[in-house]
């Protein structure tokens, strides 16, 4: 182990780790397959060292280590290129969430304007005077009558009911949308 421990002793540490420890089991394999599981603290020098012959010299199967690690070290580092790569699909799904948040926002605006209609149907609504205002929600003016300027009156509910809906189906449509684009990654 001293011998190979100096070979490595030249490679990043993760890699001397790695060897080590693929040596080590290499070792310990062979033990178990020799040796049965209750006598393996009885070991003999003379049954180690059969085992450390059969596995050949520390430099020639640490070089074969060291070749096999360091053709796979480069594979590892492909995944910065394709996350380049993945950065317009990243910025699709960004987009994607901002919308649904957006649209889901919205629809709970809506919901809480038609309670807000309910508790206070004379002074909730879609008010609209030209060049004035236009304010969908709970009208502010005190000195002036807000029914005469509500638009959607009576319809307001089933208007905005119907918004609910609308909205409710394109977070919906925007989820799939969203769900199709993972799964064809």
């Amino acid at each position: 182990m001293s011998a190979a421990t100096a070979l490595v002793k030249n490679l990043p540490l993760e890699q001397q780790q790695d060897i080590l420890c693929e040596i080590n089991s290499h070792i310990f394999e062979a033990l178990q397959y020799q040796i049965p599981a209750q006598s393996i603290h009885d070991i003999k020098p003379n049954q180690l060292e059969d085992i450390l012959d059969k596995l050949g010299l520390p430099e020639t199967f640490i070089q074969e280590m060291i070749h096999s690690t360091s053709i796979a070290l480069p594979i590892k580092s492909l995944p910065n290129f394709t996350t380049l790569l993945r950065i317009p699909i990243i910025f699709t799904q960004g987009m994607m969430n901002l919308i649904y948040y957006a649209i889901y926002t919205l629809m709970l605006i809506a919901i809480f304007l038609v309670v807000a209609k309910f508790v206070d149907p004379q002074g909730v609504g879609f008010f609209y005077s030209p060049n004035k205002f236009f304010i969908f929600g709970k009208l502010l003016l005190q000195h002036e009558d807000p029914i005469r300027y509500e638009q959607l009156g009576h319809y307001f509910i089933p208007a905005f009911l119907l918004i609910i809906t609308l909205l409710y189906y394109s977070s919906t449509l925007v989820l799939k949308l969203k769900k199709s684009i993972q799964h064809k990654l």
